[in-house]
């Protein structure tokens, strides 16, 4: 997710570069062009923003749904878009791609209540 932040805070810096570019060329001052032409900065901010949000619709999605996929099973979920895959944490704190692991983080699947082997409910020992 923080990739997407960056590309987001990348394309306002590129617009805001671009119109300090054209009022250099032009000689005009930036805050006096900015404030003559608000709403079309404030448009082509926004088109800028749409766009990275548009090519990034996919990992965006899987990001949202590894998120709520660890909400579902009660454990810290992220979503890595280098990897492409959605990764949980370990009670170690390491994170492990969450179609590899065996079970929820910090649970105990062992039945303490009953100490005896799990094949006697099924083979009688005489």
């Amino acid at each position: 997710m923080w990739l997407f932040w960056l590309y987001e805070c990348l394309g306002l810096i590129a617009v805001i570069v671009l119109i300090c570019g054209y009022c250099r060329f032009r000689g005009i001052g930036f805050w006096s062009f900015i404030w003559k032409y608000l709403k079309w900065v404030t448009l082509a901010v926004l088109i800028v923003w749409l766009a990275i949000a548009l090519l990034c619709r996919g990992d965006l999605y899987n990001a949202a749904h590894c998120y709520f996929r660890g909400e579902s099973m009660h454990a810290n979920t992220k979503y890595s878009i280098f990897l492409g895959e959605c990764q949980v944490e370990t009670p170690s704190g390491s994170y492990v791609p969450i179609e590899r692991a065996r079970a929820l983080p910090g649970s105990n699947h062992h039945d303490s209540d009953n100490n005896s082997d799990s094949t006697s409910e099924f083979y009688p020992v005489n």
